[in-house]
């Protein structure tokens, strides 16, 4: 268990400083709009992966934890049967 909490800090920490350390640059004739006047999807898109990823991560770690649990619950409970 130990193993997997590290991997995840690990990966977050990947992934910040990823995020954190990508030079940013900006144009002043770079509008978020093309010439027909549509608003470019990808800062969005990425939200909804950092966002949806996070959720993913974090319902699978406390169901692997809840399966643990109960697992151990069972054995206990037949060792005293």
């Amino acid at each position: 268990m130990k193993d997997l909490k590290r991997l995840l800090v690990i990966a977050l920490c990947l992934v910040a400083a990823s995020l954190l350390s990508a030079p940013m640059i900006a144009f002043a004739d770079s509008h978020p709009a093309d010439a027909a006047g549509n608003v470019t999807m990808v800062p969005f898109y990425w939200v909804v992966g950092i966002v949806g990823g996070s959720i993913a991560i974090t319902l699978t770690y406390v169901s692997w934890r809840k399966y643990k649990a109960e697992k151990r619950k069972q054995s206990d409970k037949n060792s005293n049967s």
